[in-house]
């Protein structure tokens, strides 16, 4: 099968790692790929991920549509990002294909696509939150207020799902936005993803120390501010703690933060972004690694997967994704009682060394056997062929609606028996 695939190709895309994997796998399988580089012009410069395959800027529209023309299946990696995914949304509307949604909130990616586009996305919240969406929508001073105002009512969800023939995602709770918008299959499939050093890391702290870790961009739904208050209210973890942050983070959280732990007396390490060898080092180091989200609005957490790999006890947030993580593989902080909580957990794997190996071997045995790329490649292919059997269908339903539009009629009867019913022979996969 000749495959089509838009996804960031950076090296600072987690993303684009997991489509690397995602490439890796779907060649040993026997299928030919072609990426499709989808970030802005500006950035399509950097260094990216070695694909092993061939690699084309969206911006060549010569080329990518002599690979669309050949291409058997055509599959979207779609972030919360517009850098990194400007392409996909250019080339949607003309080679739909599978979506990968990384995440169920896309409201940031909205906004990029948005900005030249004002009338036409207006005309979009409208349609899909009502006719009030749009007037508030672009209001917000920042991205913090903006989440919080939007990520319930407006998520955007529907409007990227709405142009793709399928959708695969990678956790259950924000589904039934999904299905709502998709014409086609939806499946939930685990996210691929690695550790590369996890065979050779060595023990963590050797003292009585505890190394406490956060990765990833540094902004509020982190929660790392609970997670200096958890360690300042208590005097042993205080005396006994230090607190690493590695990924990116704006210079004015850096004075908050610093200025709340050393308030707080606690000892507070701040490494920015990182090259990876760093990243993988101080995962190494460290004997807990924390991954608070909230909001949390990813369909899979990055960071926390590649903890469990790495085989650190993880403590996470009890909602959305984390929450369908096994209880005996992490430890679930109740966001109605973050600090508290995040202190007792904290003061119980300080004190038990044995339950920080046994949490440790548990969450990787699980996630070995659970985020494989060969199983998501495998996956993608099938809803692929579940989408090919599902067009004339959806071909159908549109050239009743285009009739029923010409006669003034409403979409809504496309929904009764009487239409459905018929249509249901496409359902079979094996008429004979």
């Amino acid at each position: 099968m000749k495959i089509v695939m838009f996804t960031p190709a950076v090296q600072v895309s987690a993303i684009g790692r997991m489509a690397c994997l995602l490439t890796a796998a779907l060649q040993a399988a026997g299928h030919t790929i072609s990426i499709v580089r989808a970030e802005t012009e500006q950035m399509l410069h950097e260094t990216t991920h070695d694909f092993g395959a061939e690699l084309v800027a969206w911006t060549e529209v010569a080329r990518v549509r002599g690979l669309l023309a050949a291409a058997d299946l055509v599959v979207h990696q779609i972030g919360d990002n517009y850098q990194l995914h400007q392409g996909c949304l250019e080339w949607l509307n003309e080679a739909p294909g599978i979506i990968c949604l990384h995440d169920y909130f896309v409201g940031h990616l909205f906004c990029g696509w948005a900005q030249h586009r004002r009338e036409e996305a207006c005309t979009i919240l409208e349609k899909w939150y009502g006719p009030n969406a749009a007037a508030s929508f672009f209001q917000h001073p920042d991205s913090e207020s903006f989440i919080e105002e939007t990520h319930r009512s407006a998520p955007m969800t529907e409007w990227i799902c709405a142009m793709g023939s399928a959708v695969i995602t990678h956790s259950s709770w924000g589904i039934a936005r999904v299905m709502d918008a998709c014409p086609g299959p939806v499946r939930v499939v685990a996210l691929p993803y690695s550790a590369p050093a996890a065979p050779v890391r060595h023990a963590a702290s050797r003292d009585d120390m505890l190394r406490v870790l956060t990765v990833g961009h540094v902004n509020p739904n982190k929660r790392v501010a609970s997670v200096i208050r958890a360690i300042g209210g208590s005097e042993t973890l205080r005396a006994m703690t230090v607190y690493r942050l590695v990924g990116a983070i704006a210079p004015a959280v850096v004075v908050a933060l610093s200025t709340l732990a050393r308030n707080s007396q606690v000892n507070l390490l701040i490494s920015d972004q990182v090259e990876a060898p760093t990243l993988i080092r101080a995962l190494d180091e460290a004997d807990v690694v924390i991954c608070l989200r909230l909001p949390s609005l990813e369909a899979a957490s990055a960071s926390a997967i590649e903890a469990l790999l790495y085989g650190k006890p993880v403590i996470v947030t009890d909602t959305n994704f984390y929450s369908e993580i096994p209880d005996d593989c992490v430890i679930k902080i109740n966001p109605e009682d973050e600090v508290g909580a995040l202190q007792r957990a904290l003061a119980q794997l300080h004190a038990d060394p044995v339950l920080r190996a046994t949490l440790g071997e548990r969450g990787q045995r699980w996630a070995q056997a659970t985020f494989s790329a060969d199983k998501y490649a495998a996956q993608l292919v099938a809803v692929g062929a579940d989408a090919a059997r599902a067009r004339p269908v959806q071909q159908a339903m549109n050239a009743l609606a285009r009739t029923l539009g010409s006669w003034g009629g409403s979409s809504d009867m496309l929904g009764g028996a009487h239409t459905l019913g018929p249509l249901a022979l496409f359902n079979n996969s094996n008429p004979d």
